[in-house]
């Protein structure tokens, strides 16, 4: 969706006897109630198998006034009864909002059923270069490798964890270690800057509730 220019993450995890109702109200109720405020454009969700937090849930919006914005704000005081039920299971909540920084591929795709993520820090005195290595070499390599649909990076405007967030698209899980994949990242600036990533964090996640849009006449 070409208009979102910012985006909102919720990462959590639950006990696993408490997944069924856990999923059950995010899906039906709690992506629906969050997409239908002013300024969201769509919510998906993931599943990371084997990663503490577990669950992902990925939300477009307008630009990034949308995520503290009153709205939001109101919906999270005023819990409803299946919210207030869920954040007492909660083991992990974590909530991050983020500005567009770059999206290359098919902005017209919004269910590529693999996303793969990236999210790192890196030293102030070479974000200048790591910015423009990313953006003039690394991107559009990895973009044009058979499987990856799209790509978009992100800087994160608040919220906890590391300050950049690249996220690709992907027909499978398998095709962030294809040969292709393996040959795009293999360049000297590329080796150059991944050696400076700090506080790395990367996920393989499944698609689990397609995208749900907001509604034309909201």
């Amino acid at each position: 969706m070409s208009e979102a220019k910012a985006l909102m993450t919720a990462w959590t995890h639950v006990a696993p006897d408490r997944e069924e109702e856990f999923n059950a109200w995010y899906d039906t109720e709690h992506v629906p109630d969050i997409v239908a405020l002013p300024g969201f454009l769509l919510g998906r969700r993931y599943a990371c198998d084997g990663a503490t937090p577990k669950y992902l849930a990925w939300y477009d919006a307008v630009d990034e006034h949308v995520e503290p914005g009153p709205h939001l704000q109101k919906y999270v005081a005023d819990q409803t009864p299946g919210f207030r039920r869920m954040s007492a299971f909660l083991q992990h909540r974590e909530r991050m909002n983020f500005r567009l920084m770059r999206d290359v591929g098919d902005t017209s795709r919004v269910d590529a059923p693999w996303l793969y993520i990236v999210h790192t820090d890196i030293p102030n005195q070479i974000a200048g270069e790591y910015n423009e290595w990313y953006d003039r070499e690394h991107l559009p390599r990895l973009a044009t490798v058979p499987g990856v649909l799209r790509a978009r990076r992100y800087n994160r405007v608040s919220g906890p964890g590391p300050q950049y967030l690249t996220a690709y698209e992907l027909t499978g899980a398998e095709v962030w270690e294809s040969p292709a994949a393996h040959q795009a990242r293999k360049t000297p600036w590329t080796e150059k800057m991944r050696s400076l990533f700090r506080n790395t964090r990367r996920s393989m996640c499944k698609l689990i509730l397609p995208a749900v849009h907001r509604r034309q006449n909201q």
